[in-house]
Protein backbone atom coordinates (compact mmCIF):
# COMPACT_ATOMS: atom_id res chain seq x y z
CA UNK A 1 0.00 0.00 0.00
CA UNK A 2 1.31 3.28 -0.98
CA UNK A 3 0.07 6.10 0.93
CA UNK A 4 1.08 9.19 2.76
CA UNK A 5 0.14 7.70 6.25
CA UNK A 6 0.82 10.93 9.20
CA UNK A 7 1.00 10.45 12.89
CA UNK A 8 0.66 12.19 16.18
CA UNK A 9 4.52 12.12 16.67
CA UNK A 10 7.52 10.47 15.46
CA UNK A 11 10.35 9.57 17.51
CA UNK A 12 12.86 12.17 18.00
CA UNK A 13 11.48 13.83 15.22
CA UNK A 14 13.44 11.91 12.79
CA UNK A 15 10.75 11.30 9.98
CA UNK A 16 13.70 10.13 7.84
CA UNK A 17 14.27 7.29 10.13
CA UNK A 18 10.52 6.67 12.01
CA UNK A 19 8.26 8.58 10.10
CA UNK A 20 4.54 7.36 9.57
CA UNK A 21 5.12 6.51 5.79
CA UNK A 22 7.19 3.33 7.02
CA UNK A 23 3.97 1.70 8.41
CA UNK A 24 2.70 1.54 5.26
CA UNK A 25 5.57 1.20 2.74
CA UNK A 26 5.23 -2.56 2.62
CA UNK A 27 9.00 -3.50 4.47
CA UNK A 28 9.26 -4.91 7.44
CA UNK A 29 12.98 -3.59 7.90
CA UNK A 30 11.25 0.20 8.19
CA UNK A 31 9.51 0.98 10.99
CA UNK A 32 7.07 3.94 12.34
CA UNK A 33 7.91 4.68 15.84
CA UNK A 34 5.99 7.34 17.97
CA UNK A 35 7.59 9.90 20.95
CA UNK A 36 4.55 9.32 22.70
CA UNK A 37 2.27 5.96 24.36
CA UNK A 38 -0.70 7.81 23.47
CA UNK A 39 -0.31 7.86 19.77
CA UNK A 40 -2.01 7.90 16.46
CA UNK A 41 -1.11 7.06 13.23
CA UNK A 42 -4.05 7.59 10.34
CA UNK A 43 -3.90 5.96 7.15
CA UNK A 44 -5.80 7.15 3.45
CA UNK A 45 -7.30 5.04 1.58
CA UNK A 46 -9.13 5.07 -1.46
CA UNK A 47 -12.96 4.67 -0.30
CA UNK A 48 -14.11 2.57 -3.55
CA UNK A 49 -12.61 -0.35 -2.32
CA UNK A 50 -13.97 -1.78 0.82
CA UNK A 51 -12.11 -3.51 3.41
CA UNK A 52 -12.18 -6.54 6.12
CA UNK A 53 -9.48 -7.07 7.46
CA UNK A 54 -6.20 -5.05 9.41
CA UNK A 55 -2.80 -6.68 9.56
CA UNK A 56 -0.84 -5.42 11.89
CA UNK A 57 3.40 -5.77 12.67
CA UNK A 58 4.23 -4.13 16.02
CA UNK A 59 7.64 -3.65 16.97
CA UNK A 60 8.64 -5.51 19.99
CA UNK A 61 11.41 -5.30 22.42
CA UNK A 62 13.74 -8.14 23.41
CA UNK A 63 16.01 -8.97 25.86
CA UNK A 64 18.74 -11.59 26.23
CA UNK A 65 17.80 -14.09 29.02
CA UNK A 66 20.50 -15.82 31.57
CA UNK A 67 21.12 -18.53 28.95
CA UNK A 68 22.98 -16.55 26.25
CA UNK A 69 20.21 -18.47 23.81
CA UNK A 70 16.72 -17.66 24.95
CA UNK A 71 15.40 -13.99 24.68
CA UNK A 72 11.96 -12.77 26.05
CA UNK A 73 10.07 -10.46 23.92
CA UNK A 74 7.66 -7.46 24.66
CA UNK A 75 5.50 -6.09 23.34
CA UNK A 76 4.56 -1.86 24.04
CA UNK A 77 0.73 -1.51 22.90
CA UNK A 78 -1.70 -2.76 26.22
CA UNK A 79 -4.57 -1.14 24.53
CA UNK A 80 -5.91 0.02 21.08
CA UNK A 81 -9.01 0.90 18.82
CA UNK A 82 -9.18 0.93 14.74
CA UNK A 83 -11.19 4.35 13.50
CA UNK A 84 -12.75 4.60 10.50
CA UNK A 85 -13.82 8.00 9.06
CA UNK A 86 -17.41 7.25 7.86
CA UNK A 87 -20.24 10.00 7.03
CA UNK A 88 -17.24 12.62 8.15
CA UNK A 89 -16.59 11.71 11.76
CA UNK A 90 -14.27 9.20 13.09
CA UNK A 91 -16.30 6.00 14.03
CA UNK A 92 -14.99 3.58 16.34
CA UNK A 93 -14.52 -0.24 14.50
CA UNK A 94 -12.73 -2.55 17.16
CA UNK A 95 -11.16 -1.81 20.44
CA UNK A 96 -8.63 -3.82 22.50
CA UNK A 97 -8.00 -3.89 25.85
CA UNK A 98 -5.33 -6.99 25.18
CA UNK A 99 -1.49 -6.55 23.91
CA UNK A 100 -1.73 -6.56 20.11
CA UNK A 101 1.30 -8.51 19.76
CA UNK A 102 3.65 -9.27 16.63
CA UNK A 103 0.74 -9.67 13.98
CA UNK A 104 -2.57 -9.00 14.49
CA UNK A 105 -5.02 -9.67 12.57
CA UNK A 106 -8.04 -8.08 12.08
CA UNK A 107 -11.04 -9.29 10.83
CA UNK A 108 -14.32 -7.44 10.56
CA UNK A 109 -17.68 -8.68 10.48
CA UNK A 110 -18.78 -6.20 7.76
CA UNK A 111 -16.87 -4.62 5.01
CA UNK A 112 -16.45 -0.82 5.26
CA UNK A 113 -15.59 1.76 2.64
CA UNK A 114 -13.31 4.62 4.14
CA UNK A 115 -10.94 7.44 2.80
CA UNK A 116 -8.96 6.75 6.02
CA UNK A 117 -8.65 4.91 9.25
CA UNK A 118 -6.99 5.47 12.13
CA UNK A 119 -4.70 3.32 14.94
CA UNK A 120 -5.42 5.37 18.27
CA UNK A 121 -3.00 3.85 20.89
CA UNK A 122 -5.03 4.21 24.17
CA UNK A 123 -2.12 2.33 26.33
CA UNK A 124 1.03 1.37 25.80
CA UNK A 125 4.17 0.58 28.15
CA UNK A 126 6.76 2.32 26.15
CA UNK A 127 6.04 4.81 22.84
CA UNK A 128 4.60 2.46 20.40
CA UNK A 129 6.07 1.53 16.87
CA UNK A 130 4.34 -0.71 13.82
CA UNK A 131 6.51 -2.00 11.03
CA UNK A 132 3.37 -2.55 9.16
CA UNK A 133 -0.58 -1.88 8.66
CA UNK A 134 -2.04 -3.56 6.13
CA UNK A 135 -5.48 -3.05 5.26
CA UNK A 136 -7.25 -5.45 2.86
CA UNK A 137 -10.16 -7.12 1.46
CA UNK A 138 -10.33 -10.92 2.01
CA UNK A 139 -13.12 -11.41 -0.66
CA UNK A 140 -14.30 -13.78 1.67
CA UNK A 141 -17.50 -12.23 2.28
Amino acid sequence: MEAKAEASSVYEDNEALYGARYAVDGGMQTRWAAADTKAELTVPLDETKAFDKIVIFEYCDSETMEDGFSNKRTNRIRSYCIDAWLNGTWETIYVSDEPMGDCKVIRFPQAYRSSKIRLKVLDASLPPSIYELNVVNSGEK
